[in-house]
């Protein structure tokens, strides 16, 4: 038993109700029409072989009656217009019975034979009864002749009766063949949009599975259409899960750094308070404040990035790169470190990009390399990798940094340190404000770790100089 679904059991109910329609108005041609249908035609068919003899002389006629009898399938009976009503209608049927056309009924009135000898021409149908047929003729008169045109009408009706039977079980053979193949075929139709309808579900539920349709039509891409929607979706719920992750993070991670400095600001407010002050205690809470304030400052840079409009402009790599170095002299100085530039190594470093923003990049992998180097250098290196990149990279020494802690280096509050001592490990907000830039600039980088040398390492595509 093939079960049908919504769909199935409308379509199924839509071409039946269609077939029972068309086959039923056919059916009431059939019966109620056709055997008028016949006697009109045939009456055409004697009136068109009138229309062609009407105007030929009665030796022409002679001439050409067998061929128009054949060629008509009608007879043609020629007397001279001559005598009494009964010898005109004796002479009529001896040359029907001549042409082998036996009749049971026949007159001709003399009112018809009057209406005749007026140049009218007269149109009659002879019930032939038990014979069941009739004899259709057309009556005129030509050069004192009597020329009747006539062809034999079967009664079809018992005939009909059993074509109409016939088709009437045709009908119904026919209902029942339709209603087995539409259920079939709405079956294969319906079977795919089942599926589209549970995949649908699944999508509703973030369950995001694909479908495999071979249908050949347009079920096949609609399919082909739902399951780049689903990998839209799943690819835009992925990184909706990682940033709703990385938020939790950073709300645990801002909780976590504002919790620990405001403690020591209470404790030791309390101590002065308490008079337990040995002179240390102003500092340390100022200390604690400045460090609040510098993480605030970072966390407003973060957060300002991601509304920042990108406004790129030609500008020379190196010059600003030495600029940045200039500003930190005083800085290299207290901190006994000088920077080893690599920047002569190129002709021209011109790059299309955000100064603004790019100057804030190398800010703070400058300062960081002053800051959290373990040497009294670190080097800078502009170099062409081909005509159309150059390639800028900052290396120092540091042993605070494993290979298990580089996937991480670019979160927000991450430290590699582990007693977090802020003279050591800062806030954690540089390097994420860099991948913010960066990633905000379609720019390529990467940071590695080899032999206690950590690097990071950016690509800019080169332009023409002016």
């Amino acid at each position: 038993m093939i079960k049908l679904n919504k769909i199935g059991k409308k379509l199924l109910l839509m071409v039946s109700v269609i077939m029972l329609i068309v086959f039923g108005v056919s059916f009431l041609l059939n019966n109620y029409f056709s055997a008028n249908y016949y006697l009109f035609k045939m009456k055409n068919n004697v009136n068109a072989v009138y229309e062609e003899l009407k105007d030929l002389t009665i030796p022409q006629l002679i001439e050409t009656q067998e061929k128009i009898e054949n060629d008509n399938n009608v007879t043609i009976v020629i007397i001279q217009n001559s005598g009494s009503t009964d010898e005109i209608n004796e002479n009529i049927e001896f040359a029907l019975f001549k042409d082998k056309i036996v009749l049971n009924k026949f007159w001709i009135t003399e009112n018809s034979l009057e209406k005749i000898k007026e140049g009218k021409t007269v149109r009659l149908l002879f019930n032939q009864g038990k014979l069941k047929s009739s004899l259709l003729t057309v009556l005129y008169e030509k050069d004192q002749h009597l020329v009747l045109v006539g062809t034999v009408v079967a009664h079809n009706t018992d005939a009909l009766k059993i074509v109409n039977q016939l088709y009437l079980y045709s009908l119904l053979l026919g209902i029942i063949i339709s209603i087995l193949l539409v259920a079939l075929f709405s079956k294969k139709i319906i079977t795919p949009l089942e599926k589209l309808k549970n995949v649908a579900k699944d999508i509703t539920n973030l369950n995001f599975k694909e479908v495999e349709i071979t249908s050949g039509d347009e079920i096949e891409e609609l399919s082909h259409s739902i399951n780049e929607m689903s990998n839209s979706l799943k690819n835009v719920h992925s990184q909706l899960e990682k940033k709703n992750q990385s938020l939790n993070t950073l709300i645990s991670s801002i909780s976590h750094e504002v919790k620990t400095p405001l403690s020591l600001i209470q404790a030791y407010t309390i101590g002065i308070k308490d008079g337990f002050d040995d002179g240390s205690y102003t500092d340390i809470i100022l200390e604690q404040v400045n460090y609040t304030s510098e993480m605030v400052d970072y966390l407003i840079k973060l957060s300002k990035i991601h509304e920042l409009e990108v406004k790129k402009e030609p500008f020379e790599l190196k010059h600003l790169i030495q600029k940045i170095i200039t500003q930190y002299n005083i800085s290299l100085r207290n901190n006994n470190v000088h920077v080893v530039q690599n920047l002569d190594s190129i002709q021209h470093s011109f790059i299309y990009e955000d100064s603004n923003q790019i100057e804030i990049v190398m800010n703070n992998l400058i300062s960081n390399a002053i800051k959290y180097g373990e040497e009294q250098y670190f080097e800078i290196n502009l170099t062409n990798e081909d005509k159309n990149k150059i390639k800028f990279s900052i290396r120092n020494k540091t042993t605070s940094l494993q290979q298990e802690h580089l996937p991480f280096i670019w979160d927000a509050f991450y430290v590699a340190e582990e007693s977090r001592n802020k003279e050591i490990s800062g806030t954690g907000l540089g390097l994420s404000i860099v991948a913010s830039i960066l990633a905000k600039n379609d720019l390529q980088y990467e940071v590695v770790l080899v032999d206690s040398y950590i690097r990071f390492t950016i690509w800019f595509d080169l332009v023409e100089s002016k």
